[in-house]
């Protein structure tokens, strides 16, 4: 009975293990600002610090990174978008939040306007609005 229960546990790991190998997932933000305005991005998880970047206007150079989700099923990465003069608007936002019930992996893709972000998720290639700023 003992061996069983070691076989069940390890046949248990394995397949958590196996449904979050492989499938990276990938966050990308865009400055879709008008004119002549820098976009500042800064994301982060628990675990890892993405730092701060700026895209510059007009700029065909998006900022991305990828990531695995976490074993333990709660990865969660936050990301504050920021313009204006000195950056003073600004929006912080939960831009990936690890789901059991649902697939992980792909692409979690958002622009910023003028007014508000905007999210994609490239199979309908359809932006919609899901936050305004502050």
């Amino acid at each position: 009975m003992k061996n069983l229960s070691i076989f069940i546990f390890a046949f248990a790991l394995c397949m958590i293990i196996s449904d979050v190998e492989g499938r990276r997932t990938t966050i990308l933000i865009r400055n879709g600002l008008a004119y002549k305005k820098w976009l500042k991005v800064h994301c982060a998880s628990g675990d890892d610090d993405m730092g701060v970047h700026y895209l510059k206007p007009g700029s065909p150079k998006d900022y991305d990174f990828s990531f695995d989700d976490s074993i333990m099923r709660n990865t969660l990465f936050w990301c504050t978008l920021s313009k204006g003069p000195d950056y003073k608007v600004s929006k912080r936002f939960d831009a990936y939040v690890q789901n059991s019930g649902k697939p992980h992996g792909g692409s979690y893709n958002y622009v910023a306007k003028d007014d508000g972000i905007y999210h994609s998720n490239l199979v309908e290639f359809k932006l919609t609005k899901v936050y305004s700023w502050n």
